[in-house]
């Protein structure tokens, strides 16, 4: 068997996933909102949250931070950490929906200084590499969940 990456689209994805990421936890940090659902793709990151107030302008403020952090020089960091010493950091699970009792160990996605929590999907290596992101819409999905829709504007960022 012989199997190929599609390296650009991966990428793609990890850049989409950080950027996700990072937003999550400013929304979960400034709100106590949790993520009730994501669908992450090459040039498009779906996120539903748990926000009982609905404001497109505090989402452009969460958007607007998000987008200081991609231009600075932040490394990510990943690794295992038994459960329950994971479940000892503070806001280690963004996630409405539990983890499964049965997984002893978690993997740690740590952008140093900003966050910390479990998460198993793939990550670039610093925030400088995201570019920055556009808020295209956001939604009301109900009492207690909205949507946002976003991008990411800039192809491959330079690093310096």
């Amino acid at each position: 068997m012989h199997c190929v990456l599609n390296w650009e689209r991966r990428y793609k994805l990890m850049r989409s996933h950080t950027a996700a990421h990072i937003f999550a936890s400013l929304l979960y940090t400034g709100t106590g909102a949790l993520v009730t659902g994501n669908q992450l793709e090459e040039d498009k990151i779906r996120f539903d949250f748990s926000l009982e107030r609905y404001d497109r302008e505090i989402l452009n403020k969460y958007i607007d931070k998000a987008n200081e952090l991609f231009r600075k020089d932040i490394p990510v960091k990943w690794y295992e950490l038994p459960r329950e010493e994971a479940l000892k950091i503070p806001g280690v699970i963004k996630m409405a929906k539990a983890l499964p009792p049965d997984i002893p160990y978690l993997r740690i996605v740590e952008i140093v200084g900003v966050d910390k929590q479990a998460d198993g999907g793939t990550h670039i290596k610093n925030l400088k590499e995201v570019g920055q992101i556009k808020l295209l819409k956001t939604e009301n999905k109900g009492k207690h969940n909205r949507r946002v829709y976003f991008t990411l504007t800039r192809e491959y960022p330079q690093l310096a």
